[in-house]
């Protein structure tokens, strides 16, 4: 018997709810140039959801290289990294903007290429490094045997050869027309943005809220492609259409979700959990509703 059971909302609430403008607008220049790019579509949304932010004069330049510092940053902000872990890097300092980014990064345990202590955070990062580091992050298997169907594979690293076989097995990594990977090729904003979201989109990327607080968007709707774990009571969801099943793995407590679309259902651990539904769906209940809230 799995150790997760479908669970029906205890108690629905039926508040009205007032949503907040999200603090940060993208200039017009920002979607012109989106508009014009090739990942126009990943563009637009990350310019809707905040996640994609300009520089001083107004442009996102799809088209500049990235650092890893960088990366990083973008995939923390998507995947909403908030725990921090202590680092030891010899060339990141507590006063570095980027510090905290990679304390989230070392925490969620997808860094992992650094030598002599150094993690070279303003290093323009290559796709076949940003490859291993999506990879890492969602902890797929990278067998070095695994050979990625590239034209150029010999020219991928071999410690990289799993991640990029991988993600081009999910449909995550495409490659070139030519049908070249261009491992060594740096990745551009556009291209991070673009990686990053067909990971999001994948369905293999669950989330997890380990500590007490609320989560989601003030306004723009997040759709989230996996499974939610809240691994800790006293935890509010807003704003999210969850593509996946809804796991309370805190223990008793409450558990409130505002606006928010479950396409799955909300299965519980131990204990017994209250769940607040307010102007929410739960799509696949998992049962007949008396007999899951007895349980």
């Amino acid at each position: 018997m799995s150790r997760w059971k479908p669970l029906i909302p205890l108690l629905i609430g039926c508040c009205l709810l007032t949503f907040a403008v999200t603090g940060y607008a993208a200039s017009r220049t920002a979607y012109e140039e989106a508009e014009q790019s090739w990942a126009a579509p990943a563009l637009k949304e990350w310019l809707d959801l905040g996640w994609l932010q300009g520089y001083p004069d107004g442009t996102i330049k799809p088209n500049e290289p990235v650092t890893k510092a960088e990366m990083v940053s973008l995939m923390n902000r998507a995947f909403e990294l908030t725990d921090t872990a202590p680092l030891s890097f010899q060339d990141v300092s507590t006063t570095d903007w980027f510090y905290t980014e990679f304390s989230k990064a070392v925490k969620a345990d997808y860094i992992t290429d650094f030598e002599d202590g150094r993690i070279m955070p303003l290093q323009i990062i290559s796709r076949q490094e940003a490859a291993l580091m999506l990879a890492s992050f969602v902890h797929l298997e990278l067998p070095r045997e695994k050979v990625p169907p590239f034209k150029d594979k010999d020219l991928i690293l071999e410690a990289d050869q799993g991640a990029v076989a991988s993600l081009a097995e999910k449909g995550i990594i495409k490659g070139y027309p030519d049908g070249t990977f261009r491992p060594a090729a740096p990745v551009t904003r556009a291209s991070a943005v673009f990686l990053i979201d067909a990971m999001l989109k994948s369905g293999i990327v669950n989330r997890t809220y380990s500590a007490p607080g609320t989560y989601g968007l003030d306004s723009a709707v997040e759709t989230i492609y996996g499974n939610v774990t809240l691994a800790s009571p006293d935890i509010t969801l807003r704003n999210m259409h969850i593509r996946g099943n809804v796991i309370i793995d805190g223990g008793s407590g409450d558990y409130h979700l505002i606006h928010v679309t479950v396409d799955g259902n909300i299965q519980q651990g131990e204990g017994s959990p209250t769940v607040h539904l307010d102007d929410s769906r739960v799509l696949d209940n998992g049962g007949d509703p008396e007999e899951a809230a007895a349980q």
